[in-house]
């Protein structure tokens, strides 16, 4: 896109007590998540791309804390503009202390010195020879990780930490500057040209809007129709977290899994189908375009239509070996899938990719190419993304990691990026995860006899940290930040400092409260999520053992497969983009994996309800029913942080949102 003049002066600074109390609010997250998470097992506070801590940080400013400042101090009262620098600097940190990093990050360094032992070999079969600053190598220190220090004796063991911190701090450096990097590129075309519909956004929005004349909270939260849902809300999650207290009190049932229904052949080959109702998720369902919704469960039970059609015909389906998808067979059509998208999405933005090189090298067009509006400059753009990926490249080549490697797993990572923030800004997905991961995309089309296990468990390793199951990604974080920016005239080149500084102290913080739960209770073995603690970390360890006693052999149909889930999705595109095609594939990459089990039915409710009033009420029955959808939204959200509280204060912990 090319402007002839700066972008207009209307753009506003972010205020010093805007991003003060930003500030202080993703502290306060990040030092609170891994105890709320991991030890009293209550809602994620993040957990997803829609953190409720952040949500009900705003809401607070928005409407008691505002609406006393109208009264009795009405210039300090917090502008719209102000309400969302607070909700995107909490937004972008909140993913920090849970699966956007320290999750995974900490458990997976520390595995290997705990987990190996004379039984298994590990050591000598797989991670021996890597470079020590790979892992926690002081076995003390990653036994007590696990175990836990004798009462008295509970301390972090920081001087073996340092090493380990540094050597994956530098990859994790890249990482970051890479995703800023990427959120920049992608801002203005996806923000401005192709306009994406940003549903995870609806909520802040509303909240941060300013009130009528002569009242003192936000229009949305006048809404009768907004304290019904949150009424509906309440007495779902009070019995049902009174239940969770007292289980003598009767729960009402919110999951179902089809699958223990389906108990003979063929059905029984089906896997899990399960039926779970999020109120939160039925309300962000509403807010999508009809195709998209339709899309996000359509494409599950197409996904599960597919294998009994496999059952029937006697197809060979195996699992995969080691990435999210259930089947590999979807791994594999999804690997070619993300394919197709990020051709897609690079043919789409050809034009403002031309911009951006020619503000970059200062090309005769670039005096009248304006990025003043962007987080950064377009040549620190471009500079940042050279730099990071070559960091990134250095960096597995001394991890010993093979040239070949090197390239798919940048390339994995950098679809892993685009496809999830596409889903994530187009879609309002809680969360998404990659189909298909590097062992599946080698092993079913060349095999992995050739390739080194030491390598390959940095490889996995990388994925696991970092976009594996990072259920609260970076990137489509600070392209939602972008997006209010653009929505309420903040300026963005004023946010950015702040938000770095956000992930910044969330990094810092994070990490001591990560290191200091495990090691001052008891160890992570005892701390109830043990996909984070135990099953996650042992699983690449597992897996490239069994590849290192018996190679997995490739073959022609797992091209075969990639290529067809490429086709698949670039001719939906393409119908899509000629002839108005109403079948979106936007939920097709997505359909085997957690995500797409845990939220189709969700989103199903939220289609039907939407589709209902539309086709006999029409535009009209849409918006007047609109306030009952965000009710259940908001409805969530305040739940969620009632219970996290009471939890606190009981030890016993109840969900209400997907984990």
């Amino acid at each position: 896109m090319i402007d002839a003049a700066p972008r207009a002066s209307r753009d506003r600074a972010v205020t010093g007590r805007a991003v003060g109390i930003g500030l202080l609010g993703a502290a306060l997250l990040c030092a609170v998540t891994p105890y709320n998470d991991y030890k009293i097992g209550a809602t994620f506070l993040a957990g997803n791309q829609f953190p409720v801590g952040a949500v009900f940080a705003l809401l607070l400013f928005a409407a008691p804390i505002n609406a006393l400042l109208r009264s009795l101090a009405p210039a300090r009262t917090f502008s719209r503009s102000e309400l969302l620098t607070i909700w995107t600097l909490m937004l972008v940190a909140s993913g920090l202390p849970s699966s956007g990093m320290m999750r995974f990050f900490l458990p997976h360094i520390a595995a290997p010195g705990y987990f190996s032992n004379g039984g298994n070999n590990w050591e000598g079969r797989i991670w021996g020879g890597l470079p020590g600053w790979l892992n926690l190598s002081d076995r003390d220190a990653a036994t007590a990780y696990f175990t836990g220090y004798p009462r008295g004796a509970e301390h972090i063991p920081w001087a073996a930490w340092i090493e380990p911190l540094l050597g994956w701090g530098a990859f994790a450096v890249c990482f970051f500057v890479a995703t800023f990097s990427l959120a920049n590129l992608l801002r203005r075309q996806w923000i401005e040209n192709e306009k994406f519909v940003f549903p995870l956004v609806s909520l802040p929005l509303l909240l941060a809007e300013d009130p009528a004349p002569g009242t003192h909270l936000p229009p949305i939260l006048r809404q009768p129709l907004l304290w019904c849902a949150v009424a509906f809300t309440t007495g779902l999650h009070g019995l049902n977290g009174l239940h969770q207290l007292y289980p003598a009190i009767p729960a009402l049932q919110t999951a179902i899994n089809l699958e223990t229904f389906l108990t003979t052949p063929p059905w029984n080959q089906i896997g899990p189908v399960p039926v779970l109702f999020f109120p939160l998720v039925v309300g962000l369902s509403f807010l999508l375009p009809a195709e998209v919704a339709f899309s996000l469960w359509f494409f599950f039970l197409f996904y599960k239509a597919e294998i009994l059609l496999g059952a029937v015909s006697n197809w060979d389906m195996p699992a995969s070996l080691g990435s999210p998808s259930e089947r590999q067979f979807h791994a594999l059509q999804g690997f070619g899938g993300a394919l197709g998208l990020m051709a897609w999405t690079l043919w789409s933005a050809r034009r403002h990719l031309r911009d951006v090189w020619e503000k970059a090298i200062g090309g005769p067009r670039a005096a009248f190419i304006d990025d003043s509006g962007e987080l950064f400059s377009y040549r620190a753009t471009v500079v940042g993304l050279a730099t990071s990926y070559v960091g990134m490249a250095v960096w597995l080549r001394l991890a010993t990691v093979p040239w070949p490697l090197v390239v798919l797993s940048l390339l994995m990572l950098t679809l892993s990026l685009l496809t999830i923030s596409w889903v994530v800004t187009q879609a309002g997905t809680l969360y998404m995860v990659m189909p298909c991961m590097a062992v599946d995309a080698v092993g079913a089309t060349v095999g992995t006899q050739h390739a080194d296990p030491g390598a390959w468990y940095t490889v996995q390793r990388i994925e696991c940290l970092f976009y594996r199951d990072t259920r609260e990604l970076l990137l489509p974080e600070v392209l939602s930040g972008a997006k209010v920016a653009e929505a309420s005239g903040m300026s963005p080149r004023s946010l950015f400092p702040a938000l770095i500084a956000s992930v910044v102290l969330g990094i810092g913080v994070s990490l001591v409260a990560s290191l200091w739960l495990p090691y001052f209770n008891g160890g992570a073995n005892s701390l109830p999520n043990t996909w984070a603690f135990r099953t996650g970390p042992m699983r690449p360890l597992q897996m490239i053992g069994g590849f290192a006693s018996t190679p997995v052999v490739g073959s022609l149909s797992g091209l075969l497969q990639i290529g067809g889930g490429f086709l698949g999705v670039a001719a939906l595109l393409l119908l899509r983009a000629r002839y108005g095609f109403g079948l979106h594939p936007i939920g097709f990459i997505g359909a085997s994996v957690i995500s797409g089990r845990q939220l189709w039915f969700s989103i199903l409710l939220g289609w039907f309800c939407k589709t209902a009033l539309m086709r006999f009420g029409g535009m009209r029955g849409y918006r007047s029913a609109l306030p009952f959808f965000i009710g259940l939204m908001l409805g969530d959200v305040m739940n969620a942080i009632v219970w996290t509280v009471i939890g606190s204060l009981t030890g016993v912990g109840y969900n209400l949102l997907p984990q």
